[in-house]
């Protein structure tokens, strides 16, 4: 698993931890939240309540046949009331009064906890203490709205009666947390969709962020690969970023090093390949010296001359190859027709092949126009051309195809000389590496093949060699359209 993988495991586990403690936290505390908004509430109508039956407390009516009344009409009232998703349509409160003692004299619940002593209840006693009287009870026989696995909560809050700055009483209202339960339950279900999405859509933000940075770090990755295999490949769109500075800056490292390599190589071939000729005009040159005859002179002055049009082929060719070389990009690019091209190439050596006897033999299939640069091209098609007629047999046969395959065109230069060793492999690609002519021998400059293929390259395409058994075929292909 790579670094930028690992970040963003990183990162989804730290999201997921922190919305989860987040939804624990804020679900452990909204049950608490809508409690205290409910018991104060009903800490406001129990003391209500309390002041309204003050009057007949004091008066010594403990029947309290008023707030009876009210209650028996209240259970008779008949409403609806749309709380949100809530429909409510009945009172679900009970009211019951004690004296100081604790004894229960009024409960709305049909009298049922009437002399029942309530003294020990929480909400009873610390009341008549003068503190705050509250309890929560549980009922296990009946289901709670909310959370089926917790049971129905009964909350109870207290309010003290006077007389004359004495506690004579309690009266304590109750009411079921059924709602609530129902209301928290809901509020619970609302915050976990909520941070559902919520992940979600940070984890989707920051799998865009994570694609964002991955994918022009990967594509350096290959871009480095690539230079590392050797390949021509231009420094690919990696934005105007850090990303797309290291990749600029490994660019302007690959070029220097290129360069540095490129002179270094250059200086040992030239060496090489210039010692032969020079040593051979500088002995001709030492022997013209002497008192020679006059044949003798010719000869050795004739082999300045040879050795000398050599260096300057060589030159030449090292120039043509040197400037495509050192090219990244085709900086002219036209519109032209392969077969053309090639058919100039065929009439600039005609009086060649008609002296040697050489049937040349073109076969075209339409193809689309070619969008390149026309004279590199023209080039390395006079380079192979020119290595088949150098290895063609006197009277031999030179077959020439252009034709489409896929989004490239293809020309094959096929004849009908020796073939090429099979220990020789790759290597006829080197500089400066060639075979002697069958004819007379001698070897070129070994920069024509190279020069071809770097065309080749050049132009989105290869060069490949392959024997025929006898001769030799070169398969030239180009992309039709090179892009900017």
């Amino acid at each position: 698993m790579n670094i930028r993988t690992r970040i963003f495991f990183v990162f989804a586990a730290a999201v997921i931890a922190g919305f989860a403690l987040l939804a624990y936290w804020i679900s452990s505390d909204v049950g608490d939240r809508y409690s205290e908004s409910f018991e104060e509430l009903m800490v406001d109508t129990a003391n209500l309540l309390a002041e309204i039956i003050t009057t007949d407390m004091n008066s010594g009516d403990m029947t309290l046949l008023q707030l009876d009344d009210a209650f028996k009409r209240l259970q008779l009232r008949r409403f609806s009331a749309q709380i949100y998703e809530l429909e409510k349509t009945r009172v679900d409160i009970r009211v019951y009064v004690t004296d100081n003692k604790g004894i229960v004299l009024f409960d709305t619940d049909d009298g049922k906890a009437v002399g029942e002593d309530y003294s020990e209840w929480r909400d009873v006693h610390l009341t008549l203490k003068g503190e705050y009287g509250a309890r929560a009870t549980r009922i296990s026989d009946e289901l709670p709205a909310g959370d089926p696995a917790e049971e129905l909560t009964v909350a109870y809050v207290a309010a003290p009666i006077y007389k004359q700055g004495n506690i004579i009483g309690v009266l304590t209202l109750a009411k079921p947390k059924s709602n609530i339960d129902r209301f928290v339950a809901k509020a619970k279900s609302n915050l976990m969709l909520a941070v559902v999405i919520s992940v979600g859509l940070v984890l989707l933000l920051g799998y865009m962020l994570y694609v964002w940075v991955s994918r022009p770090l990967q594509t350096l990755v290959d871009y480095a690969h690539s230079i590392g295999r050797g390949e021509r490949i231009r420094l690919p769109q990696l934005g105007n970023n850090e990303i797309g500075k290291v990749g600029e800056a490994m660019n302007n490292m690959r070029q220097a090093l290129e360069d540095k390599q490129y002179v270094e190589r250059y200086v040992q071939s030239l060496t090489h390949e210039m010692k032969s000729p020079l040593t051979a005009i500088h002995a001709a040159a030492e022997l013209l010296r002497r008192d020679l005859p006059q044949d003798k002179r010719e000869q050795f002055a004739d082999t300045i001359v040879k050795e000398t049009e050599r260096l300057n082929v060589f030159a030449s060719r090292l120039l043509q190859l040197a400037a495509v070389e050192k090219r990244r990009d085709i900086e002219k690019r036209e519109s032209f027709a392969l077969a053309s091209l090639t058919e100039d190439v065929i009439e600039a050596h005609a009086l060649e092949c008609e002296s040697r006897k050489l049937t040349v033999t073109l076969n075209k299939t339409a193809a689309p126009a070619m969008h390149g640069d026309p004279l590199l091209i023209r080039q390395a098609i006079d380079n192979l051309y020119r290595n088949a007629i150098d290895f063609s047999p006197p009277g031999g046969r030179i077959t020439l195809a252009i034709y489409p395959e896929d989004s490239y065109t293809v020309i094959d230069i096929s004849d009908e000389g020796p073939g090429i060793a099979d220990y020789v492999g790759e290597r006829v690609f080197e500089r400066f590496f060639s075979l002697p002519r069958p004819d007379n021998g001698q070897k070129s400059t070994g920069l024509g093949l190279n020069f071809a293929r770097e065309v080749a390259e050049l132009h989105g395409g290869s060069l490949a060699l392959e024997n025929l058994n006898p001769g030799t075929r070169a398969r030239l292909r180009l992309l039709h359209t090179i892009s900017t």
